[in-house]
């Protein structure tokens, strides 16, 4: 038991020096992509590994039970799995958004357009040259499928812990430890999204006229929400918060 916290740790640590690693390649064609992926499966590994140094149930003698049904809401904690779910619908609603920018407009016919490649923000008037990185479709659609991925994945080993013989402070524990991977999978990408579009959007000469600059302030705001929520759930990954109560 001992090791488990420390091998949910080396996942974490181990999937968002990945992470990093690969969003800062010099270049920045799939790097952002492979981080997200990077991290969900570096995290689930670390949990996997953590989950395979719980010995089973003593098997010896006659064994009881109550007949109790278990439901995924019996072990799932209520307030970090919405935090989940508000981060998620944040993210989606962000990429969308940025994606729906990412496509060029209205550029002068002196100047010829540059491709929709999903990678730039499209400028909104003239015809300067669009600016990146910028998260458009290019990264959203891989980051959103590794996010719906991850949440498959996620609500699988969530299952599995109901109906396998586990004792109920082991089966607490893992599913709070994989609420909280999937928190930091979902709040690593926001905080980078959140991020990138608010630096395009300082950056002088961006389009002929200024773009969307009342955003600059919400889009910094959500960055650093995202990044205290990811450090939160990186908490719970590795062991889950209790009360203070518990601990005397």
């Amino acid at each position: 038991m001992l090791w488990a916290p420390f091998l949910r740790l080396s996942g974490v640590v181990a999937g968002l020096l990945a992470a990093v690693a690969l969003a800062a390649r010099p270049e920045p064609d799939e790097g952002p992509s492979a981080a997200v992926a990077a991290l969900a499966a570096l995290a689930a590994a670390g949990l996997f590994a953590a989950d395979r140094t719980v010995p089973r149930p003593a098997q010896t003698g006659v064994r009881t039970a109550r007949l109790v049904r278990r439901r995924l809401l019996d072990v799932v904690p209520f307030a970090p799995a919405a935090g989940v779910l508000v981060l998620a619908g944040a993210l989606t609603g962000l990429l969308v958004a940025t994606g729906a920018a990412s496509r060029p407009h209205n550029f002068s016919a002196t100047t010829p357009p540059n491709p929709a490649d999903g990678r730039h923000l499209g400028c909104l008037s003239g015809g300067v040259a669009q600016s990146g990185p910028w998260p458009g479709w290019h990264y959203a659609i891989p980051v959103l499928a590794t996010v719906a991925l991850a949440t498959v994945a996620a609500v699988a080993a969530l299952r599995s812990l109901v109906v396998r013989p586990l004792a109920d402070a082991h089966r607490h524990q893992a599913a709070s430890s994989v609420v909280g991977a999937l928190g930091v999978v979902v709040a690593t990408p926001l905080a980078g999204a959140a991020w990138f579009a608010y630096s395009v959007l300082g950056q002088p000469g961006v389009c002929d006229e200024p773009v969307m600059p009342g955003l600059r302030p919400w889009l910094l705001t959500l960055a650093t929400m995202a990044a205290t929520a990811g450090v939160y759930y990186a908490a719970r990954t590795v062991g889950p918060l209790r009360p203070l109560s518990a601990r005397r």
